[in-house]
Order: structure tokens, then C-alpha cells, then sequence
């Protein structure tokens, strides 16, 4: 009697993206494979001697033919393919202005749709469930993320202007007299602490420590940083240099 063959149980890794593109409503990407006509989210097997987030980014521009910023880490989703566990992780990305690519031979069709939509189009329920766990979560991420944008594009439209300067001799600024920026609204601006999102499935497992997985991905460089002390400093640098300049061409006292 031939024994049989016991099927490898090493899981299948995987990663993949929740990609939003900024319309007026955020979108998200979801793609439809060729084979089966499934529609799913993007992602792909880890190739030999690949990390997570190189593959994720890679199979993202593959299947949906944008680049793509990587942003925080989501969650990961477990499940049974062909007769072994696949483990696929996700992190929030970003496309990137129009995409630059050709769709992978594997995919038909991308589409961009709004959160509700999207979980509606997914074929498979664990993908369902998983965006639905993770989806408010990524857009809470993508709002703060356009908020810093517009806070930093906002310092940097003041710098260099409002600013007061010691009176010379004849009683005038020697740049007039405007008064100096909103100290206020130069400030960064406070988050509340993030609520952790637990699905409700065993097979799902969200990012247990976002913040951390974040961290991770400023080391790489991946993710977003904001340094409003840096900010500052350049702005109070900018004001001091300005008034050392006002000062050296006033006319000496009698």
C-alpha cells in the first residue's frame, strides 16, 4: 500500500495593500482576478528572500498599476489555501497620481469604490469582514495624515512673513508693520489616542500596536513624520536672522 503524500503545512506568507486614492470621498482599490473573475484586495505571495512590506508595495503596483506611499500597518488576515494556512498582512497605502503601469496578466479590472461599496464587491467573506474591520481605521489614518499636510503647507506659507521687527531710527519698521503670525496656529494639532479595532473572527488579527508598527515604518522611511519642533525652530531662526539684518542697517545713534 503507497503512503500517502502529507501536504506541507508551512503557511503561505503573503502581504498586500488597503489602498485609498484622495478624490473628493476616499476610494479604494479593488481588483479582479482574470481566472475566476473573484474580486478581492490587492496582495500576492512573498518571493524568496522578500519582506512583507517590499512585497506588498511591489504587488500593488502589479495589480493595480499605481506607486504607492506605505503607511501604517493594518492587520493580518489568516485563512486555509489549498490545504494550507496563508497568512496576509496589509498596510495602508496611498496611490500616487495616475498609474504608470500595464495590469499584471492575472488581473482584469480595478475598480475604486468608497468603503461601503467596496466591502459590498469583495467575493470572499473574510475579505468582507476584514475591510470592514480595518476600512474606518484606514480613513481616520488617511484624514490625519491630510491634515498634517495642510498644517506643514501652512507653516511653511508664513515663513518669512508677518514679521515684526525692532523700530528704526525714525520710529518705522524697515519692514513695516505687520504683526507676527498666529503663534496658535502654528502649533501642531492633538489627536486622541487611537481606538484599537479587534475583528470578531479568530482569523482575523488587526494591528495590535499601530503606533509601533508605524515606528517601524519611519525607520525605513516608508511612513509619515511630523516634526513640529523642527518647524518651529526654523520659523524662530527665520524671525532672528530677519532682525539681525533690520539691525545692522539702522544708522548710528547720536
Amino acid at each position: 500500500m503507497k503512503e500517502r503524500k502529507v501536504k506541507s503545512r508551512v503557511p503561505i506568507l503573503a502581504a498586500g495593500g488597503i489602498v485609498l486614492r484622495n478624490d473628493r470621498r476616499p476610494q479604494f482599490a479593488i481588483i479582479q482576478s482574470r481566472k475566476l473573475g473573484a474580486w478581492g484586495l490587492p496582495k500576492g505571495k512573498l518571493a524568496p528572500g522578500e519582506n512583507a512590506m517590499t512585497a506588498a508595495r511591489r504587488e500593488v503596483l502589479e495589480e493595480t498599476g499605481h506607486r504607492v506611499t506605505v503607511h501604517e500597518f493594518l492587520g493580518t488576515l489568516a485563512y486555509e489555501a489549498s490545504g494550507r494556512p496563508k497568512v496576509v498582512q496589509f498596510w495602508r497605502m496611498e496611490a500616487v497620481g495616475e498609474p504608470i503601469g500595464d495590469l499584471m496578466r492575472d488581473v482584469r479590472a480595478v475598480h475604486w469604490l468608497e468603503l461601503g461599496d467596496a466591502i459590498d464587491l469583495l467575493t470572499h467573506l473574510r475579505e468582507r469582514v476584514f475591510l470592514e474591520q480595518v476600512g474606518p481605521t484606514a480613513l481616520r489614518f488617511a484624514e490625519r495624515s491630510a491634515r498634517r499636510r495642510s498644517l506643514s503647507a501652512a507653516r511653511i506659507s508664513t515663513l518669512g512673513q508677518g514679521v515684526l521687527l525692532a523700530p528704526a531710527a525714525d520710529g518705522n519698521s524697515l519692514l513695516g508693520n505687520a504683526a507676527p503670525p498666529d503663534r496658535e496656529t502654528a502649533e501642531p494639532i492633538e489627536h486622541e489616542p487611537m481606538e484599537q479595532d479587534f475583528a470578531v473572527s479568530a482569523a482575523l488579527v488587526p494591528a495590535a500596536d499601530v503606533s509601533a508598527s508605524a515606528r517601524l515604518a519611519e525607520g525605513t522611511g516608508q511612513a509619515e513624520a511630523t516634526e513640529p519642533g523642527l518647524s518651529r525652530g526654523l520659523i524662530e531662526k527665520t524671525w532672528g536672522w530677519l532682525r539681525h539684518a533690520a539691525m545692522s542697517h539702522r544708522d548710528p545713534l547720536d
